[in-house]
């Protein structure tokens, strides 16, 4: 694939080469769950208005505020007999939220801060039939050993779902070698290198004085070739080779050959592999803000994912677990045998301008359908971003439907079909709305049908799966679920994000 860094003159002058831009990815994950709460804390929220999901807020048909106490607890005692006739324990708050097991989850890690902590190390990690070669921090070294059985087995698939082949315009391409379902695994690998993003693990450079910016940029550029190349040499042939073969568009920039390719070829690892170091956090406080999400990153490049192209519809989704030191390619849409398997370079819910300007470093003229007419697809993707929220109204209009309030959602996920926006955050962000919205309304049917479509995207995407999004008799001791019940129809003002 041809893939470069987002670099600028105004970011040249700032930091250094080794502040490349990555491919855009979320660096924090919202959480969509919902606290386990006992029914007593629950009748609290209730009466106090507080929301129990992120983004809703739950207000009673009676001013509370304004109630005498001896109401209030005449009304906290009569919803809590209702929930005991109705079969509803503390148990059942809590086993409404059980999430499926998380095999990835690399456990409690608390650093007792050491002289070598943001000092530079090479260390290896084995993957089938070679090594990662590594640079990283003490601090990391340390954080990877204290996971249990790390690195932990990467999942290999006896039936292997892609091909490696030419792709016209793209040079070499990843493509379906069968139909691939979404949320299936498409590939597991290690990477061969891990590097550091910015300066904060990298040895000091011995800046010289008297240098204009462009020596100062240049000489950096040299340095962190040198750097790469220590990394490179302890490579085996075959995997020097294969880094050497992945396509490199900075030859013309000043970059050495190695820093070229990681320039081109590097996935961002966001906030699945960081440092968190006082140094990292002096750092931080004197970068610009263009290039925080930089700091204490790291990159990585790849035999096979880098050779997986760009589209401004990707059809996959990846995450990097550092329990198993790879990375997991899963399909965010169906598949078809034959199709080539996409990825993104940069946020696609951008306006078509902005994306060329940040595909122009990469060497990347997109001529995917949003590219080729943003006149149709800006806008598309400009109210996918801006999504609304939609609330319980207070008073039905005549003649509408009782689940009339949730049509914007359901327009937003048409949007995001069209436009094959299954690869973004906001898929799944819409779809929680709408099981959320229908668990809301009791709407057993359609719950269930968003609830499934949000587990499979979830586990596209990495984020946590409920047992409740796909099990009937779990949703209905949700909260959601109950409050509906309890207020039999009465209109209780809630929203939904």
């Amino acid at each position: 694939m041809k893939r470069g860094f987002l670099t600028t003159a105004k970011a040249k002058r700032q930091l250094s080469a080794l502040n490349p831009e990555y491919a855009e990815k979320p660096t924090t994950k919202k959480s969509t769950s919902l606290p386990a709460v006992s029914h007593e804390e629950f009748l609290d929220r209730m009466l106090e208005g507080k929301g129990i999901t992120k983004g809703t807020s739950l207000i009673p048909p009676l001013n509370v505020a304004e109630a005498n106490e001896s109401f209030t607890e005449e009304v906290k005692k009569g919803a809590a007999q209702m929930m005991d006739m109705m079969g509803y324990t503390d148990d059942d708050f809590k086993k409404a939220y059980v999430s499926a097991p998380d095999e990835n989850d690399p456990g409690a890690f608390v650093n007792t801060p050491h002289e070598d902590d943001d000092l530079s190390r090479h260390v290896q990690v084995p993957f089938p039939g070679g090594w990662t070669q590594c640079l990283i921090s003490g601090y990391l070294d340390r954080r990877l050993k204290h996971i249990s059985g790390f690195p932990r087995p990467i999942k290999e698939r006896g039936n292997k779902a892609y091909r490696i082949s030419s792709s016209p315009g793209k040079g070499l391409g990843m493509f379906a070698t069968r139909k691939i379902k979404m949320g299936d695994l498409i590939v597991d690998e290690r990477p061969m290198m891990v590097v550091s993003l910015s300066p904060a693990g990298l040895p000091g450079v011995p800046m010289k004085e008297g240098l204009t910016p462009e020596e100062k940029y240049q000489y950096i550029l040299n340095h962190s070739e040198n750097v790469m190349r220590s990394v490179f040499g302890r490579m085996s042939d075959e995997s020097k080779n294969v880094f050497m073969d992945l396509c490199n568009s900075h030859l013309h920039d000043g970059s050495g050959p190695t820093l070229g390719v990681v320039r081109t070829n590097g996935y961002g690892l966001g906030d699945d592999l960081k440092d968190k170091t006082k140094e990292t956090e002096k750092l931080l406080e004197s970068t610009p803000d263009d290039f925080k999400d930089k700091v204490g990153r790291y990159t990585s490049v790849y035999k096979d994912l880098s050779r997986v192209n760009h589209s401004c519809s990707p059809n996959t989704h990846r995450k990097f677990y550092m329990t198993s030191f790879s990375m997991q390619l899963r399909a965010a849409r169906d598949i078809e045998e034959g199709e080539e398997i996409f990825t993104t370079y940069t946020g696609i819910l951008r306006p078509a301008a902005e994306r060329a300007e940040a595909l122009l470093p990469y060497g990347i003229k997109c001529t995917c359908r949003a590219c080729l007419d943003p006149a149709k697809s800006d806008p598309i993707r400009a109210a996918v971003l801006n999504r609304p929220c939609v609330s319980v109204p207070m008073v039905r209009e005549a003649g509408a439907r009782p689940d009339a309030w949730i049509d914007p959602a359901v327009q937003t996920l048409a949007k995001i079909q069209e436009e094959g926006l299954e690869g973004s955050e906001e898929y799944h962000r819409t779809l929680h709305q709408l099981y959320n919205a229908y668990v809301h309304q009791n709407d057993e049917k359609k719950a269930l049908m968003y609830g499934e479509k949000l587990w499979v995207a979830n586990l596209a995407a990495g984020e946590k799966r409920y047992d409740a999004f796909r099990k009937v008799e779990l949703m209905k001791k949700s909260p959601q679920w109950m409050i509906a019940k309890m207020m039999g129809g009465l209109p209780v003002l809630r929203s939904f994000t």
